[in-house]
């Protein structure tokens, strides 16, 4: 059980040493670890596991064996203390193992994709808004193509390459494929771009977003812009974010096309969370999507469709078409209680954050968030959780705070504006049990981000 629960924490830290022994040893409650998910066995996973129980083995029975019976159960303590130690001994261990498969995989792959004629591939990343411009892109151009789309959160150079091996017998059947592509580093993106060859491009923003992980904002800038630089034909680049439009001129780009939310006009926000309603070149769209920010996106994916010459009538039809993404300011309206939430869970970042309390504000009763904060932010932790509280303050009636290393920040800036309609949990669970205590009739309340184990 111990190695189980020491296994998961490693695995939801992409396998990351520092931050797995950092956490193993600041949390040692290691029987209580998987509390929001679960380990997934992958063949990685198995190998450390089976590899960590023979070696957790092998030196107990030296010690029982060499000494005596009283040394082995005081080895037991031992190796339950330096356990973490040992798992991460049989990551090194195995990592030629991993290596190799992880390549063949890859190759496999490529090939794959090689073999297939005629498909179109178009690859989209940025530090936020990637998923849901995929999901808005695939709507549009389903309208005149047959499109395939990397699933759910798959957006790593092993996961897309899975992917593409476990679909290799239907990809002859589609014109298009969509690759999200994420990063946590300078490379990673060009790894999945000499993999995948996109023809075609979307850069939705660039941000404080795992500041942590990359280290700088410049950083992030020269791994995002991986994408623009290794696209065939045309990239098609956020406008409105500044990070990119002052910067996509110092980059390689073959054809860098532009949009910008300063191309739509008369912008109407239709009742109850039923979405929005807005004009671009004298045409008029209709969405179900709610924030504003997605109008951007529907603009990038509106510039891309063009290119690859759908009409004007065809892309009106796909952005008409275009569904509420799960956990993505996601409204659900419970009828019996007369409460909505607005599902935001999978948002981790401050324009994210900015952009829910817009839709927010639209509610007619009580408005309320349900938080842990934000995470991966690097030196910027501490002024953006305090802008965060103090956004909370001028626009929310309740807050509920669930307890991490960056909430003490959200609560020092209400604290500071004299602000105390808010309550602090352990944890999530604890925090959705007393909902039932808290909401009433006509409330509102938006879930802002929802994060894993390791961050608490």
């Amino acid at each position: 059980m111990l190695i189980n629960n020491l296994l998961y924490i490693l695995q939801i830290n992409n396998y990351e040493k520092k931050k797995f022994l950092f956490f193993s040893y600041t949390h040692p409650n290691w029987f209580s670890l998987q509390k929001r998910g679960k380990l997934i066995f992958t063949k990685k996973a198995s190998l450390i596991y089976l590899l960590s129980m023979i070696l957790s083995v092998c030196l107990v029975l030296f010690f029982s064996f060499f000494y005596n019976l009283r040394a082995g159960v005081i080895s037991i303590f031992i190796v339950c203390l330096f356990l973490p130690f040992i798992i991460l001994l049989s990551l090194l261990i195995i990592k030629p193992i991993d290596a190799y498969l992880k390549n063949r995989l890859i190759k496999a792959a490529a090939l794959i994709l090689k073999s297939v004629k005629n498909l179109i591939v178009i690859g989209i990343t940025g530090s936020y808004g990637k998923t849901s411009a995929k999901e808005i892109l695939n709507f549009i151009l389903s309208e005149k193509f047959k499109v395939l789309i990397t699933p759910e959160n798959i957006n790593t150079d092993l996961g897309i390459a899975d992917f593409i091996v476990k679909k290799k017998n239907e990809l002859n059947n589609y014109e298009i494929f969509i690759v999200e592509m994420g990063a946590y580093k300078i490379g990673e993106i060009k790894k999945i771009c000499d993999l995948v060859r996109p023809k075609y491009s979307i850069l939705t923003g660039i941000n404080e977003a795992h500041l942590e992980r990359f280290g700088s904002l410049a950083n992030t800038v020269k791994a995002k812009f991986e994408l623009a630089e290794a696209t065939e034909s045309a990239a098609i680049l956020n406008f409105s974010d500044n990070n990119i439009k002052d910067n996509y001129k110092r980059f390689k780009i073959n054809d860098p096309v532009g949009a910008a939310i300063v191309q739509i006009e008369n912008i109407n926000i239709l009742e109850n969370f039923s979405g929005l309603e807005f004009t671009v070149d004298n045409e008029k769209f209709k969405t179900q999507l709610l924030a504003e920010h997605n109008i951007n996106l529907i603009l990038l994916a509106r510039a891309l469709a063009q290119k690859l010459g759908l009409s004007a009538d065809e892309i009106k039809r796909g952005v008409n078409k275009i569904k509420i993404i799960k956990h993505r300011l996601e409204p659900i309206y419970n009828k019996n209680t007369n409460i909505w939430i607005i599902d935001d869970s999978y948002n981790g970042n401050l324009k994210g954050i900015i952009s829910g309390l817009a839709v927010l504000r639209r509610a007619q009763g009580r408005k309320l968030v349900l938080t842990p904060g934000l995470v991966e932010l690097g030196e910027k932790s501490e002024e953006i959780h305090k802008k965060i509280g103090e956004l909370y303050a001028k626009t929310v009636d309740f807050i509920l705070l669930i307890n991490s290393k960056n909430t003490k920040w959200i609560k020092e800036a209400l604290d500071k504006n004299n602000y105390k309609n808010y309550k602090v949990y352990h944890n999530t669970v604890a925090a959705h049990a007393d909902l039932k205590n808290i909401l009433r009739a006509g409330d509102t309340i938006i879930f802002q981000n929802d994060l894993p184990d390791n961050y608490f």
